[in-house]
């Protein structure tokens, strides 16, 4: 995990980890609201806080580490220099805009019309981050499995916003797509749940991985096409209306990329010493949480039975183990590299935010379970919000050219 060469582009990941950041507190914000909410949560609030997650923390920190791994050590032009520059300022305008529109659309009815339109730039931007991916994948002096992983992800992030758009638009001109039942987001959702995966397994990778600035190697390549081709069976199953048929193929294509990612390098995350604190415990969590999460989504897919009809303590538990779980302890983990400089800002910020995150979690799943409580999420939301702001003052306070050293880390 070196810095980028290019000290042009090193500042651009700044901007990008700043920027999404800082959406990510308008997560934070309804995150709180939905806890103290009695009764049915709004939809307007449950979408913006979702999408605030998954695009504005998630999608936007995942295009800035893209740009951190494909620059490297690179020697780069100043047309990629302009490119990665634009990519940044679009994709932070746009997922901002996008996110809002989430809480207008479904708060006043004559706005829907925002959703496709917002909607249709993310999914430009992220299918122009796809296309990075792949364009600079061949251009690598080395292309390593993290690479492949986080080429994946995007191209998977890239369909499945595809498929949000479409839900979108049906909101404008009315139901247009061929999809039987009541759960159309699915066809969506299932997608952007399984890039997920995918992102966090390379994160995973890129923290603990031995040797993994060597080329990739077949046991990541079949990681990572199992879990791209489950994805992509997830719209496919809803559009030919052949959920039944086709789900045992996607959890089984699910299960092959686990147990990959377990022998590879999901053994090395769990061997990791939270106690230690800093990225290994930062990894520790991360990995945890992932392999949680993928066998409650192999549950709850070759189950059969509605998403709708699970008790909420498993709903908390599957929407929150890959989001929080997963992804934040592994973003707030790049996040803690990017700014190591400055890493005496606040310093017990971000060990603090560690353990409220992950025990906040639990409580948040436990009261769930056994008062029908949403409270639990207060002390892990606290513990989000300590962690995005810790890092945000961090990343003020390094400026453009903060150092993020090479980290080496225990078996």
């Amino acid at each position: 995990m070196e810095r980028v060469k290019n000290e042009a582009v090193w500042a651009l990941t700044r901007t990008l980890f700043l920027g999404s950041a800082l959406l990510f507190l308008i997560n934070n914000y309804f995150g709180f609201d939905n806890a103290l909410t009695s009764g049915v949560i709004p939809r307007s609030q449950v979408l913006i806080h979702l999408h605030a997650g998954s695009i504005g923390w998630i999608t936007l920190s995942l295009i800035g580490v893209a740009i951190w791994v494909f620059s490297g050590q690179r020697e780069l032009s100043a047309s990629y220099t302009a490119a990665v520059r634009r990519l940044t300022w679009i994709a932070i305008f746009v997922f901002g805009g996008y996110i809002i529109s989430f809480g207008l659309a479904f708060a006043v009815q004559d706005l829907t019309f925002l959703l496709p339109i917002f909607g249709t730039g993310a999914m430009l931007v992220i299918w122009s981050a796809a296309i990075f991916a792949v364009r600079e994948f061949g251009k690598q002096p080395v292309a390593t499995s993290v690479h492949l992983l986080v080429t994946g992800g995007l191209l998977v992030a890239a369909i499945g916003a595809t498929m949000g758009v479409m839900l979108g638009l049906e909101k404008v001109i009315g139901v247009f797509l061929p999809i039987e039942g009541p759960d159309r987001v699915g066809v969506h959702a299932g997608m952007m749940d399984t890039y997920v995966i995918l992102v966090a397994a390379g994160l995973v990778e890129w923290m603990v991985g031995k040797g993994s600035d060597r080329r990739w190697t077949w046991p990541a390549m079949v990681q990572t096409v199992a879990w791209t081709v489950a994805a992509v069976v997830v719209p496919i199953a809803f559009l030919v209306n052949m959920l039944e048929q086709l789900l045992p193929i996607f959890g089984m294509l699910l299960l092959l990329g686990l147990v990959f990612f377990l022998v590879r390098m999901g053994w090395r995350g769990l061997t990791q010493n939270p106690l230690r604190g800093g990225l290994p415990a930062w990894a520790f969590f991360g990995t945890l949480w992932l392999i949680i999460f993928v066998g409650l989504f192999l549950y709850a897919a070759l189950s059969g039975a509605d998403f709708a009809s699970f008790p909420g303590w498993f709903t908390v538990a599957m929407v929150h183990a890959p989001f929080v779980g997963a992804m934040t302890n592994l973003l707030l983990g790049v996040y803690s590299v990017r700014t190591a400089q400055s890493s005496g800002v606040l310093s017990w910020g971000a060990p603090a935010a560690l353990w409220l995150i992950n025990l906040g979690l639990i409580a948040f799943v436990v009261l769930k379970a056994t008062s029908d409580s949403r409270l639990g999420a207060i002390a892990m939301g606290i513990g989000v919000v300590l962690g995005v702001v810790t890092m945000i003052l961090r990343l003020r306070a390094a400026g453009s050219t903060g150092q993020a050293p090479q980290m080496q880390m225990p078996a």
